[in-house]
């Protein structure tokens, strides 16, 4: 199974070819954030592929529409529509190295 390495936490997952990465990623306790619901409406699940590109698929119309729209780089993915390829991937997840949002944190009662 292909090897998902995560630079901001170095840690391997494994996730089977076509899942999302976002979904492989939080099946696994990894939880790197969207507002949209993972309908590729918002971009907080932007990931930057540093190595294994060439084991993606080509972005999806969804994902092309929102790229064109926030200028995005070819090497900048969003993780609810990227799904896995069947080779290894290394990639950098900016929201991992954000400090929390203060309304993720709990409210004092």
């Amino acid at each position: 199974m292909p090897k998902l390495k995560i630079l901001e936490i170095n840690k391997e997952l494994s996730i089977e070819p076509g899942i999302p990465i976002l979904i492989g990623a939080s099946l696994q306790g990894i939880n790197f954030g969207f507002v949209c619901g993972g309908n590729a409406a918002c971009g907080t699940c932007t990931i930057v592929v540093k190595e294994g590109g060439e084991n993606l698929s080509p972005r999806n119309s969804k994902e092309a529409f929102l790229a064109k729209a926030m200028m995005l780089n070819d090497d900048q993915r969003l993780g609810c529509q990227t799904e896995m390829g069947s080779g290894d991937l290394t990639v950098s997840i900016p929201a991992l190295g954000r400090p929390p949002s203060p309304f993720s944190l709990p409210f004092p009662r």
